[in-house]
């Protein structure tokens, strides 16, 4: 009776010590995630800054060549309900989402059709944590790399599957509009939010 008492005892103190040991493990991947993130953060105001400081031009040739991370920027964007702002990147792939939003498809920054962008669900609200608080007729703010601002106001805003192709297709013809997606329900679907000039 004794030896099988002591035994439950040693099994519980190894699975006691392996779940500390995990425990430690995660918390110590959670503290260099979060490090990494801040540290994104602080060259994501860097680069705002810079793109916000370039002088107003319609010239195409005179558009600067800003790199962030390896990724060509192609403007900014900005939700002041959710005090965010980030470059957009020019392409999406899971490297450049791990750095910034990043454009799906061709859309061209605060053109006629539609201007797909695509950014993290992060759960300390970094990139588009927080989108889902956004309501209709909030705003979106994206500066091109002419200096150029145009505000859109948000009209639609659902959850569909991740391969609904539609959402990269403009609802209006001859205006300009954004569409946000980002992962929600444990990556099984997509919440859209889709804008329109003002």
């Amino acid at each position: 009776m004794k030896h099988s008492e002591n035994k439950k005892i040693k099994i519980s103190s190894i699975l006691l010590f392996i779940l500390l040991i995990a425990a430690i493990v995660l918390i110590v991947f959670i503290c260099l995630k979060f490090n990494e993130r801040n540290k994104n953060e602080d060259a994501v105001k860097a680069v705002v800054a810079e793109i916000e400081n370039i002088p107003v031009t319609d010239e195409e040739e005179s558009t600067p060549y800003i790199e962030f991370k390896g990724y060509q920027v192609i403007g900014t964007i900005k939700i002041d309900e959710l005090g965010i702002e980030y470059p957009i990147l020019i392409e999406s792939t899971e490297d450049s989402l791990e750095k910034s939003i990043s454009r799906v498809g061709n859309g061209r920054v605060n053109e006629v059709g539609n201007l797909v962008l695509a950014g993290h669900n992060y759960i300390d609200g970094t990139m588009f944590g927080n989108i889902d608080k956004l309501e209709n007729n909030d705003t979106i703010t994206i500066l091109d790399l002419h200096g150029n601002e145009v505000t859109y106001s948000i009209f639609d805003i659902f959850v569909t599957e991740p391969n609904d192709v539609s959402v990269l297709d403009a609802r209006e013809e001859g205006k300009r509009e954004v569409t946000l997606i980002t992962c929600t329900n444990g990556n099984k679907n997509r919440l859209i939010i889709k804008a329109r000039e003002i």
